[in-house]
Formats: C-alpha cells, structure tokens, sequence
C-alpha cells in the first residue's frame, strides 16, 4: 500500500513553476516580504506532480492554457520556522509557459506576482540559496538540477 505525504506529513512536497514567456520569468512572494519564490504549491494525496501545479497556477493565478514543457529540477531543503521548528520540503521544479496575453495578478490575497527579465534573477532574494543557484544555472544551460541544503 502506497502512502501519500502532503501538508500534514513531516516532507512537505512542493511543486514550482518556473513561468517563462520570451525572456520573462514570473516571481511569487508573501505581501510585506523582501524574499521571492516559484509559484505553485503543495502536491495533494493522490495527484501527481503535473496536475498539482496546474491546479496550484490556477488557483493563484487563475485559469489559463499553461504549457509544462520539461522538469527543470528539484530541490531539497530543511529550515527552521517557528518554536526552533524544522519544516523539511522537497520542491520538484518545472518550466511552464503561458499565454502573452496572460495577465499576471494574485487571486490570493497574501500574494504578489512580479514579472522580470530571466538575466536580472541573481539581483533577487530567491529563497534557499541553492534553490536559486539551480534555477539559474537551468536557465543557462537547460540541464536538470538537483539541490540541497549543504
């Protein structure tokens, strides 16, 4: 028997999206926050990784004809969040394409989207570190990345 882990498990599956048009990347962060991140969310009992970020981009986004085009890569990490708790997450990564035409607002109300040319994505706060260093060097050279925390 197979058991799923999702938001009540120790391992918090992430999947993120990588939303590329031309030579643009959208960038996600709470409200108040100087620190970015993919969109997408937690996979749910039962779904797999491709229809959790399609239904993650429509819920924070909205309904569109989002393309995922390839695993970019994935990402392990365990940090402290409160009372010296450790959250541990691994995030599965995947480039998405979307419409030109999309316009990219926040359907949840703790969310802003921001949209940035590819080449300034260093200059950004991307939480973890590794994670960043993956997602840059994927949008080098395109070839699957793993990361974790060292």
């Amino acid at each position: 028997m197979i058991k799923y882990q999702g938001p009540d498990s120790d391992i918090h599956v992430i999947v993120r999206a990588i939303l590329v048009n031309g030579e643009n990347i959208i960038l996600c962060h709470s409200k108040g926050s100087k620190s970015f991140f993919l969109p997408g969310g937690h996979l749910e009992d039962g779904e797999t990784a491709k229809s959790a970020l399609l239904r993650e981009l429509a819920e924070e986004i909205g309904e569109a004809d989002y393309k995922i085009e390839s695993f970019a890569g994935a990402c392990e990490n365990i940090f402290p969040i409160h009372n010296n708790a450790l959250q541990h997450e691994v995030n599965l990564v995947f480039e998405v394409t979307y419409p030109a035409d999309l316009e990219i607002s926040s359907r949840e109300e703790h969310l802003e989207f921001i949209k940035i040319n590819k080449k300034y994505l260093a200059d950004y706060n991307i939480l973890s570190a590794p994670f960043k260093e993956g997602i840059i060097e994927w949008l080098k050279d395109g070839r699957t990345f793993f990361k974790e925390i060292e």
